[in-house]
């Protein structure tokens, strides 16, 4: 049911072929071809309002609560309706005054991903689990209702936010006009609910994070209240591609996953440890010998691929002939090529025998599914217990979207050259009491755990109002049950110092 996070694997849409199971001319799968379908417009602009009344088991006690699928219709550049956008919302009963009570807007990535994965499978009060003929709904034990009313938000083009027949939706297929959508569904939610006063957080996955932080910098352009706090998980924000910076940025993770599959000597050494040990050599030594490029010494070049090749289990001759620098294909081909194996992208974990992957980069990966398999499950769940009548099948995931995606100018105009943390930094100089919590996976190695918490300390976010956390999970952590577990507990804790600060 992994989604693909497609924001990082962009590049690799037009990358050459590594060998011939690699091939840029090879199929398509059929999940593919689903995600590429045109999408159904809706035949007129509603905005349907419907509430249902549940109760669930969430950490250890039954909790009621509201839930309230919201249809808003969203404006084209002409002023007339160009789309609905849909959201689901849980407001738990008796739980004190609403005005204290925080409120989580959450959002997947993509672009063009809906906010499935994260309502269905990591924090809604219902949770989806098993697959094929086993998928089947279960109470959340996980889910944040406890601490927090969540809403998750599918974007325009995703989920059930469709366009409106005729209309000219196409300004929200962008890094701008995505945010200024979003945080219009944010705010007329919270309008429309009595919930301006309340504390409100943003919760973004994969290119989510970057969303989130370019609805900030939307929102302070026309002075909207910024949140009390962001929640970035897998974070795809830019800042780290350059040459040298996205080496040195991504060799702790290539090490995580090298530790993982037993490709190197462990030496009694945790995961923890062992990133640990990688991530101290990239910033110095690595770091140092990449500045010198062939400057540098024969002998350096040699010790430092000796190493290298301790930490992330290649040969130390391929290390060297690659000049120290190891791309994402050289690694996930290589680290397993003696066993004829590759290892996946999003979960470096995953493997498959090199001569079966045979579908075109980056969908050959292993580890992705494109959120096959879960769309009828979501569509009755929401026409069977939230009452919501769907006018068109659910999009988890639109690649339509996602290819004919603009990088505004604003915004760097290119996903390489995309940097989003100095939104956040501004935001936090303007909100002293603003607070960031993020997660990362030692296996992700499409958005690297250190990538993103380089990226965020080189905008000068404060250290002191940041809680960094790492997981030995992929990029989708809550697809670990016992990661999901450990995130759900990090993140009540964080939200309950967020309502802690409040009172």
């Amino acid at each position: 049911m992994r989604p693909l996070s497609i924001l990082a694997g962009l590049c690799l849409l037009a990358s050459p072929a590594v060998s011939v199971a690699q091939n840029g001319d090879a199929p398509m799968s059929p999940a593919f071809l689903r995600a590429m379908e045109p999408m159904v417009p809706r035949e007129t602009a509603t905005d349907r309002v419907v509430v249902t009344r549940h109760r669930a088991m969430i950490g250890g006690r039954s909790l009621p609560y509201r839930a309230i699928v919201t249809e808003l219709p969203m404006p084209g550049p002409d002023g007339a309706p160009a789309a609905v956008a849909v959201s689901y919302a849980y407001v738990a009963e008796g739980r004190g005054d609403p005005a204290k009570r925080p409120v989580v807007f959450v959002f997947n990535g993509g672009p063009g991903a809906s906010s499935s994965p994260l309502h269905m499978q990591a924090f809604g009060p219902r949770r989806l689990t098993g697959k094929g003929e086993a998928m089947r709904l279960q109470d959340n034990r996980y889910s944040l209702l406890d601490v927090a009313d969540l809403v998750f938000l599918d974007p325009v083009g995703t989920g059930a936010s469709m366009p409106v027949k005729n209309g000219q939706a196409s300004g929200y297929w962008g890094v701008g006009g995505d945010a200024r959508g979003v945080s219009a569904m944010i705010d007329a939610w919270r309008r429309a609910n009595g919930r301006t006063a309340s504390p409100y957080l943003l919760m973004g996955e994969s290119y989510g994070t970057a969303r989130a932080l370019a609805v900030l910098n939307e929102d302070a352009k026309v002075k909207r209240p910024m949140p009390d706090a962001i929640v970035l998980l897998s974070l795809a924000i830019g800042g780290a591609e350059a040459p040298v910076l996205s080496d040195v940025t991504t060799f702790p993770t290539y090490a995580a996953v090298a530790w993982y599959h037993g490709a190197i000597d462990r030496a009694g050494r945790s995961v923890a440890d062992h990133y640990g040990a990688a991530l101290a050599f990239a910033r110095t030594d690595y770091a140092s010998a990449l500045m010198q490029g062939p400057a540098l010494p024969v002998a350096e070049r040699r010790r430092i691929a000796a190493r290298m090749a301790a930490l992330i289990g290649l040969p130390e001759d391929m290390i060297e002939g690659k000049g120290l620098r190891v791309q994402k294909y050289d690694f996930m081909l290589g680290l397993l090529a003696a066993k004829g194996l590759r290892t996946g992208q999003l979960d470096g974990r995953a493997i498959r025998p090199i001569a079966e992957s045979n579908l075109r980069p980056p969908f050959d990966d292993p580890s992705m599914s494109l959120g096959s398999g879960s769309s009828n499950a979501i569509e009755s769940y929401l026409s069977g217990e939230l009452g919501y009548a769907l006018p068109s099948p659910y999009r988890s995931l639109n690649l339509g979207i996602n290819f004919g995606w603009t990088w505004d100018k604003e915004y760097g105009g290119s996903y390489r050259a995309m940097a989003f943390a100095p939104y956040l930094a501004t935001a936090m100089a303007a909100k002293p009491t603003l607070k960031l919590f993020t997660a990362g996976a030692y296996y992700d190695i499409t958005t690297p755990v250190y990538a993103g918490q380089f990226a965020l300390e080189q905008a000068g976010i404060p250290g002191d109002r940041v809680t960094y956390s790492r997981y030995p999970a992929g990029h989708s952590i809550f697809e670990d049950e016992a990661e999901l577990a450990a995130l759900s507990a990090d993140l009540h804790r964080f939200i309950g110092g967020i309502v802690a600060e409040r009172r």
